[in-house]
């Protein structure tokens, strides 16, 4: 389920303002605070020699160990970060961030993991690892929102629900409550997963993922005027996204829209061509609503090369063929749309008529 694959980002530290470099002849920045300009940028393996030499330079600094650990963990080192993790804890045990990235190390080692109900261990060490961290700081929110996290991995919903809550408690951020409301949604709370999302956007108005989850929840409901709604104001804040664009495209063909529903997903297929193979499968209906049997279908030939085993996809190109008196081409499509799913009615119907 989606709801547990929740990103580690939860525990991230702030993304920090890029720093021009300094000018000619001014002593350069320390290696970790540069380090943690480009993490947050995401440059992790720029980041990652900086920290090494980080740790080179001064290793008996905690903020150089941990910061190496969680860059390891995003270049998929685990073993090393795993052991600079522990000796973090080792050394420094009343330093917090030891305890959070030697959680985070467990956890992708049972995401790496290929027998996932062996790899269940490593989510049990990351649960002990937790409570000794909470031994040590109790009133960490981030603690908390981990140990969600975990209990969500494991599938023991009312433990992640209970911990979600906890966090929140110390400290409300738009990420714990995007947790919660994934973890409403898997157990079919939907309306308790839309006050969620609602709290999280208001908190992060320019999040354009919290907006497009949110989006996506508020269509799960049938409300796709307020899921059009949320898009929009998003987009005069922050220039949506391709997944932005393709959910608020599907928002405007639920409303009848066909039109904007064909610019949105045409920007969402520009931004990412191979994403979304439903996106040319919606340009095709959006087309055909307005009368451009031809743009129809171009999209849904790339909607079958992308997916050739979707039958509606077939059927839809069928149709499009039909209208442009293409009989060979709407009879193999729907023919093979047929094959795919027996006793589909409307493709049978374009068949007699063929």
């Amino acid at each position: 389920m989606r709801w547990f694959l929740l990103t580690l980002g939860l525990l991230v530290s702030p993304v920090l303002a890029q720093t021009p470099p300094p000018p000619p002849g001014q002593t350069q920045q320390d290696p970790l605070k540069l380090g943690v300009q480009l993490y947050a940028l995401g440059r992790y393996e720029a980041a990652l020699t900086l920290f090494e030499r980080a740790v080179k330079e001064n290793p008996q600094s905690p903020d150089a160990v941990y910061w190496l650990a969680r860059a390891q963990l995003k270049m998929g080192l685990l073993n090393p970060a795993l052991e600079n993790a522990k000796g973090l804890v080792a050394k420094n045990p009343r330093y917090i961030g030891g305890y959070m990235v030697l959680s985070e190390a467990y956890l992708a080692l049972y995401r790496a993991s290929e027998d996932r109900e062996k790899g269940k261990a490593y989510l049990e060490q990351a649960l002990s690892v937790l409570r000794d961290g909470e031994r040590v700081n109790p009133r960490y929110a981030p603690l908390f929102a981990q140990r969600g996290l975990v209990y969500a991995f494991l599938g023991q919903a009312d433990r992640a629900e209970e911990a979600f809550k906890k966090a929140l408690a110390l400290e409300d951020t738009p990420e714990v409550r995007s947790a919660l409301a994934e973890v409403y949604l898997a157990r079919g709370r939907l309306d308790e997963a839309l006050d969620q999302y609602a709290k999280a956007v208001s908190l992060a108005p320019k999040n354009t993922d919290l907006r497009v989850r949110y989006a996506s929840a508020l269509l799960l409901k049938g409300k796709a005027e307020e899921a059009a709604r949320v898009l929009e104001e998003g987009h005069r804040l922050k220039p949506l996204d391709a997944e932005g664009w393709y959910t608020l495209g599907q928002a405007y063909m639920a409303l009848g829209r066909p039109k904007e529903a064909g610019v949105a997903l045409e920007n969402a297929v520009a931004l990412a061509p191979l994403r979304f193979p439903a996106a040319y499968y919606y340009l095709g209906q959006a087309y055909l609503a307005l009368g451009d049997p031809e743009k129809a279908r171009s999209r849904l030939t790339v909607a079958v090369r992308l997916e050739p085993k979707r039958a509606e996809y077939r059927y839809l190109l069928c149709l499009a063929n039909e209208r442009l008196g293409d009989k060979e081409g709407a009879r193999y499509q729907c023919q093979e749309a047929l094959k795919l799913k027996p006793g589909y009615k409307e493709a049978e119907e374009v068949l007699r008529r063929l």
